[in-house]
């Protein structure tokens, strides 16, 4: 099992989860709102800096990985310069 671990502009949160639902994985979390900094810019809700980022998550199959990064990055391509998304995969050790 794999932990998938999305960071996505707030206002793509949809698009994410639809497409994550478009691959079989209906099971995921979603923090709607957060902040940070990375090399698309600061995300910190402020005027100043006013943009969010969302974080979606999910455990999946190892043989639905290389399929779903390969969407992630599909989409990422089509994302206006600046909003920027990532995708991580984590090793899940166990799951209660």
């Amino acid at each position: 099992m794999k932990m998938l671990m999305i960071v996505c502009p707030k206002a793509r949160q949809e698009d994410v989860t639809h497409l994550i639902e478009s691959h079989g994985v209906y099971a995921y979390s979603e923090i709607p709102e957060i902040i940070g900094e990375g090399k698309t810019g600061k995300k910190l809700g402020t005027h100043a800096f006013p943009e969010k980022s969302s974080l979606i998550f999910t455990v999946i199959e190892e043989t639905k990985e290389t399929e779903l990064v390969k969407a992630l990055k599909n989409c990422a391509t089509k994302l206006y310069p600046g909003e920027g998304m990532k995708a991580f995969v984590l090793p899940v050790e166990s799951i209660i």
